[in-house]
This record gives C-alpha cells, structure tokens and sequence, in this order.
C-alpha cells in the first residue's frame, strides 16, 4: 500500500492547514490546535464579508419602506418594489459564482481525494484480515460519490441557479406558478440528497454486517486448520498472523485518522463561508419582514436557502466520506 500517495496527493485546501503531516507518526491534537488560529481568521474574514452584504439588503428593505411612506395609497408601488427586488438581487448574488465554485470545487477535491484515500485505507483493513468487508465498503462509497459528483453537476448546480432565478422573478412578479416552481426545485434538490445519503448509509451498513461477518468465519477456519494441520508450528504461524494483523490494524487507524483530518480541512473553508451567509441571510431575512414589503424579506430568505443547498451539498460529501472512514477503522475481524 503507498501510504506516502495520501501526503502526495493532499488537496491544495487541506494542504494550507496541513503542512509538513504524514499519515506516520500524525499528531491529530497537534493538527488540530494548529488549526485554531488560521481557521479564526478565516471565520473573522467570512463574518465581515457576510455582515457588509447583509448590511445592504437591510438598508434596501428600509428605503424600500421609506418610500412607501411617501406614497398616499399605501401601498409599494410596484416600480419601487421592482428597484428593490433588483437591488437585493444585485447585492446578494454579487459573488454567487464564487460561492458555487467553492462549494462545487469542495465536493471535487473531496472525490478526487477519495480515489487515493479508501483504497489505501481498504488494502489496510484487508490487510487486518477483513477482505471482503474493505471491498465492499470501499465499492460502496466510490459508487456513491461518484454518483453524488453526478448529480451536482447535472441536477443540484442548475437546480440552485434555477431557484435562485425564480426566487428574484417571484419577488419581481409573485406569481403563484413562479412559488410553486421554486418549492418543487428546492424539493427535489433537499430529496435527491437525502436519498443519496440514505441508501448510502444503508448499503454500507448492510454491506458490512455481511462481509465482515464472512470475514471473522473465514479467519477463524483458517487459525484453527492451521493449528489443527501443524500442531506445534501451526500455533506459532496462527500467533504470528495475529500479530501481523494487529499491526495492520494500527496502521489503519493511523490512516484513518489522516484521512478524517484531511477532509476536514477541505471542508471547513466552505463551511465557514457558506454557513456565515447562510444564516446571517436569515438573520436578514427576519429583519427585512419587520419594516419593508413581505415580498423582499421572503426574496432575502429564498437567496439564502441558495447558500443553504451548496452547504448542504458538501456536508452529504464530507458524511460519506467520515461514514466510510470511521466504518474501514471499526472494521473487526
């Protein structure tokens, strides 16, 4: 197994919190008060940024409603509601792009890095004596990840795009057909993932009670016919195998340890910036419907959800690939 592939092939996110690691000798508590400090900025960074854009969709909302006290009707009048929806649109997607390529990349570089990660992980667990149980857990989680880079690319990222365009038509609009579009887009989006990580975390559990359970048989037959055939060496090679197979056994923790760190740090700068717009678009979102038109404070809510669904993209990605690494270091023979 070439555990120095899993450092080589280290992604450039992981890399900046990661520096100078082996999966030798790793130092999780090490990595991981490392990681306070730059993880801190990062936060401080995506707060301010967050705060500044959120900052102007309040004031929007506020002149929106200033301006509708200047109208006898009582009513918006709908070019000002218009200016208002366009102004929201235009400050809260300014850097959408951005977001959904660092949400999209997170998911790539998770996958990429799984290519590397589970087979060396599966080959030490096989090497612990559970072959059957490795295969097939490591089969389980290329197929669905795999199958998840599928479906962002060609139904969650046009999914997002779609709502976030219906969501400002609706609060340009409100029209009922429009509402009801985006409800079925978020649905399928918000369905689609849940059914991937459940028959994931069903195929991996059933998988492994399975297979390791044929493992823990077949190693048990092979001890005992070794003994049985050579009485005296036989119990010697039997010690020296289990021997063997507790090393392997250490040597998977190992990597597994490495390889959750790994995937951490690819996950939590988009955590971090995606997670801060999220909820402080909430935050605005129920300031916006204390002082201005429901239509606005509604828009505000749906564009967060936008920001919600990349999130909750990376976070089924990232619950794979921690699911498949703890299942190969639990795996018992």
């Amino acid at each position: 197994m070439d555990v120095d592939a899993l450092e080589q092939a280290l992604p450039p996110e992981a890399e900046e919190y990661m520096p100078d690691t082996s999966p030798s000798g790793f130092d999780l508590k090490g990595t991981l008060e490392a990681l306070v400090q730059p993880v801190s900025e990062r936060l401080r960074q995506a707060l301010s940024a967050a705060m500044k854009t959120a900052g102007v969709l309040l004031m929007v909302c506020v002149m929106i409603a200033l301006a509708n006290t200047l109208d006898s009707s009582g009513s918006t009048p709908q070019y000002i509601l218009f200016s208002g929806v366009a102004a929201i649109g235009a400050a809260a997607l300014e850097d959408f792009d951005s977001f959904l390529n660092l949400g999209v990349g997170s998911l790539r570089s998770m996958a990429d890095y799984s290519r590397v990660l589970l087979p060396v992980l599966a080959s030490a667990a096989a090497a612990a004596g559970s072959v059957g149980g490795a295969a097939a857990k490591y089969g389980a989680t290329a197929f669905f990840m795999n199958l998840l880079t599928e479906a962002a690319d060609k139904v969650i990222v046009p999914g997002v795009c779609a709502y976030a365009a219906l969501s400002i038509a609706d609060g340009a609009v409100g029209n009922q057909a429009l509402k009801t579009a985006k409800k079925l887009v978020k649905s399928v989006c918000g369905l689609l993932l849940t059914v991937l990580c459940m028959a994931f975390t069903a195929w991996l559990a059933l998988s492994g009670v399975v297979s390791d359970s044929a493992d823990a048989l077949t190693a048990r037959m092979a001890k005992t016919a070794v003994s049985t055939a050579l009485p005296v060496v036989g119990g010697i090679l039997s010690d020296a195998a289990g021997t063997l197979a507790a090393a392997a056994g250490a040597l998977r923790s190992s990597i597994g340890v490495y390889g959750v760190a790994a995937v951490l740090c690819v996950c939590i700068g988009p955590f971090i910036a995606l997670g801060t717009r999220y909820l402080l678009f909430k935050i605005s979102a129920a300031l916006c419907g204390c002082v201005s038109d429901k239509r606005l404070s509604t828009l505000v809510e749906d564009l967060s959800s936008c920001f919600g669904m990349i999130l909750a993209l990376n976070g089924t990605a990232a619950l794979m690939m921690f699911m498949s690494i703890y299942s190969l270091i639990r795996t018992v023979v």
